[in-house]
């Protein structure tokens, strides 16, 4: 009985989870991760590669209804089961998108950009993203991104603590807040810009392999500004390893501000198995976190 339960425990599936029902898909991005010394994964019969660190990752065909991964190695095998929902009928009429609107409390006159101001009189938010019952993706390891947000925005602020900046984070430890409130926080206490560090995870329906990328997102043209000062220094950073792709527009809430100079970086693809080798890699956060602090201080001195 003990080596039984020895070998399941070699083989895991961190996504999808048992019984979790998806929208109209074809396919479907499954993660997992093995023990040391396994090399070989079968996903529903298809080998898959085994990164260095032990994760797995592949895609698999779905249809309407009941479907079961099966993930087999020379050990063991693993099952899971989800449901795929029969597509849904528009009766030919076209599907409109919500409009989102700013936060009621933010005014419609922007901030100006801090040039003037010394760093100790600067208040920069820094916003960990997800935490508490809200894990964020998880990666292969089923290690949560709630987790590693936290981690580098610690050495965002580190090292804008550095400069002499004041730096306010949402959250210092594993805890939910409500997205309405984060931007809150900066509105009330009147900062001076506000950023949201995120960790990202493709469709499910896409592959991480193929699309892993770094991103930065802003809502209006202050945000944009920050947020291209921020790409400029990141990419510089993580040029050899990731792409960083631009800055795009995005209606995330977090950034819904007119006021407050917002923007939100998605910093690498925790689902991916090298994205989360780098991304739990802890000189690479430094690294990354220091980058960010860096375009940060260049926009604040207007370079």
């Amino acid at each position: 009985m003990i080596f039984t339960s020895i070998l399941f425990a070699l083989l895991s599936i961190a996504f999808p989870r048992e019984g979790v029902k998806f929208q109209h898909l074809d396919k479907i991005y499954v993660i997992g991760a093995v023990d040391r010394g396994v090399k070989e994964v079968y996903l529903n019969g298809k080998s898959v590669s085994v990164y260095r660190i032990g994760a797995w990752a592949g895609m698999v065909d779905v249809q309407p209804g009941l479907n079961e991964i099966t993930v087999t190695s020379k050990l063991e095998k693993v099952s899971r089961s989800f449901y795929v929902a029969n597509p849904p009928s528009t009766n030919g009429q076209k599907v409109v998108q919500k409009k989102y609107e700013k936060l009621p409390y933010a005014s419609d006159e922007p901030q100006v950009v801090p040039t003037n101001k010394t760093p100790a009189s600067i208040t920069i938010y820094l916003d960990a993203g997800h935490g508490g019952h809200d894990s964020g993706a998880v990666s292969p390891h089923s290690y949560p991104e709630k987790q590693v947000n936290l981690f580098v925005a610690k050495e965002i602020k580190k090292s804008l603590d550095s400069l002499g900046y004041n730096v306010i984070l949402t959250r210092t430890n594993d805890v939910f807040i409500a997205l309405q409130d984060r931007p809150k926080m900066a509105h009330e206490t009147k900062a001076d810009a506000f950023i949201s560090i995120h960790h990202n995870a493709p469709a499910h329906n896409h592959n991480a392999a193929t699309t892993r990328y770094a991103s930065v997102y802003a809502w209006n043209d202050i945000g944009k500004v920050l947020g291209e000062a921020i790409r400029t220094s990141f990419e510089e950073a993580v040029k050899d390893e990731i792409s960083v792709r631009g800055v795009f527009s995005a209606n995330f809430k977090v950034m819904r501000s007119p006021q407050v100079p917002s923007c939100l970086v998605e910093i690498d693809f925790v689902t991916h198995p090298a994205g989360e080798a780098a991304s739990w890699n802890v000189d690479r956060r430094r690294k990354v976190g220091a980058a960010i602090a860096r375009g940060i201080d260049n926009w604040c001195k207007g370079q």
